[in-house]
């Protein structure tokens, strides 16, 4: 069977951690490819300052020689709010014999139960967390724990199923998109932070 990887996000703008962790996700569970998705529209939040076409453009310059990182323009084609739900749909609907693993930040499981028709999201596919720092798990939510509790598995290859939850094993980077555009809008050094820093510096995307 096989199995796509998917890792959606703003990428505003994409860094280290965001390789790190597509790279983490497609080890851990021998995955055939590990698709990451800028979004269009996001339903969750402000509207962002820099397009999604730019922030595609970036994606793909920084999966450049990456085996099995790919990037997909569904959302950023899309017209209107994009949703996470809609956007497993299509691809499944795509590659109708596939496992779709879908990860996502332990900030955003924490609310799960606010995204559109979040219980069948979690039959959608195999929901793997990223937990970051200080995230924790023990506290989550009633609904969303009682979901947990049932559905947990390991992370690893022989675990993978519909229906499922993981936490990935490994450490996250200790710095965030909102650092770098911080940083930035200060006039400091990212290269150490982003693979696209060239692009970034002196452009005055997020001054």
């Amino acid at each position: 069977m096989k199995t796509i990887g998917i890792f959606g996000g703003s990428f505003d703008p994409v860094h280290f951690g965001h390789i790190a962790l597509a790279r983490g996700l497609r080890d851990a569970f021998a995955l055939d490819e590990v698709r990451l998705i800028p979004t269009g529209e996001p339903p969750h939040r402000d509207a962002l300052s820099v397009s999604a076409e730019q922030r595609l453009e970036w994606v793909e310059q920084a999966l450049a020689g990456e085996s099995g990182l790919v990037a997909d323009d569904r959302e950023v084609r899309r017209a209107g709010l994009c949703y996470t739900i809609d956007t497993l749909g299509e691809i499944q609907q795509e590659n109708p014999q596939a496992l779709l693993v879908w990860l996502i930040g332990g900030d955003s499981f924490f609310n799960l139960n606010k995204w559109r028709r979040w219980r069948e999201l979690l039959d959608a596919g195999h929901l793997v967390v990223a937990a970051r720092p200080g995230i924790d798990l023990a506290a989550l939510p009633q609904e969303i724990a009682a979901e947990y509790a049932v559905r947990a598995v390991s992370a690893s290859p022989g675990s993978l199923g519909k229906g499922r939850i993981s936490v990935l094993p490994m450490p996250l980077l200790p710095f965030s998109s909102t650092d770098i555009r911080g940083k930035l809008a200060k006039g400091e050094d990212v290269s150490t932070l982003t693979p696209v820093a060239a692009q970034l510096r002196g452009a005055g995307y997020y001054r």
